[in-house]
Parts: C-alpha cells; sequence; structure tokens
C-alpha cells in the first residue's frame, strides 16, 4: 500500500489523480468529435487517419500510426475504407515499394475542411475556460509530459 496518497488512506483518489483527469478529458473529447464526424460518415478512427493526412500530405500509415492515438491494424482499416470512400488516394513510394504515401483526395479535402472548424470548436470551447497564459503552459506541459512518457506500442 502507498500511504503517500494524498488523503493518507492508501486508495487512489481517482478526482486527486491527473492521469485519470486527463483520461476523463479525452474521453469527453472523443465523444463529442464522434457525434461531429458521424453525421459525416466516418468514426473516429476515419477521422483521424484523414486529419494526419491532411495535417502532412504524403504520409505513410506507419506515420499515422506513430502521430495518432491507434494501432496499425485500426490505422489500416480505417485507411481501406477511406480508399474506398474516395477520401484517400494512395501513392507507391518513388524511393521504397514496400511503402506508400497518402493523400487526401478532393472529396477527402473539402470533408476535412468542414469538419475540421468544428472538431476545433470542442478544445475552444473547453480552452474558453482558460485564459490565454494558461492555455500556453497546459500545451507546454501536456507536451513535456508527451515527450518523457515513452509510447509503448
Amino acid at each position: 500500500m502507498n500511504d503517500d496518497l494524498p488523503d493518507g488512506s492508501g486508495v487512489l483518489r481517482l478526482d486527486h489523480y491527473w492521469p485519470y483527469q486527463i483520461t476523463v478529458l479525452a474521453d469527453r473529447i472523443a465523444r463529442r468529435t464522434t457525434r461531429i464526424v458521424k453525421a459525416h460518415g466516418l468514426n473516429l478512427s476515419q477521422w483521424r487517419v484523414l486529419a494526419a493526412v491532411a495535417e502532412l500530405p504524403g504520409r505513410t500509415s506507419v506515420e499515422v500510426v506513430r502521430v495518432t492515438p491507434m494501432d496499425k491494424g485500426i490505422v489500416s482499416r480505417a485507411t481501406r475504407v477511406l480508399l474506398e470512400q474516395g477520401l484517400l488516394r494512395r501513392e507507391a513510394s518513388q524511393l521504397d515499394g514496400r511503402l506508400s504515401h497518402l493523400f487526401l483526395t478532393p472529396s477527402g479535402l473539402s470533408l476535412y475542411h468542414a469538419l475540421a472548424p468544428q472538431v476545433q470548436d470542442i478544445s475552444s470551447g473547453v480552452c474558453d475556460a482558460l485564459d490565454a497564459a494558461e492555455q500556453q503552459r497546459l500545451t507546454a506541459t501536456l507536451r513535456e509530459l508527451v515527450r518523457v512518457l515513452p509510447d509503448l506500442r
């Protein structure tokens, strides 16, 4: 037992445990994002792939896995659906035939531009509770925490 916990009882108080609070916040954001993208025929995984490719056209599936909280099987399934829907196109790498690069099609880009502001509004609404300096500190702190906590995938 750990008697160094906040109340000295040895019981982890979830309302005082910041990793749990981040999980709750991430879940709430994911649910709101899902509602938005579902109205346009996507699931959350497909949206994440679309957003990752929009951010850096030409990303490979491996790179999408690296920048999103999804494993390669989920990325592969989401990518397949987006290709079938004509929202993504795949281009073989000229340097390595085993790799292919992903790009948004005009339809994919149009859908991304329709969804991105709505998704951005979720975080904007949350951040209204923080002033600009607090938002910058939060972003910097989260980046540092992500940097020091290795990804075990």
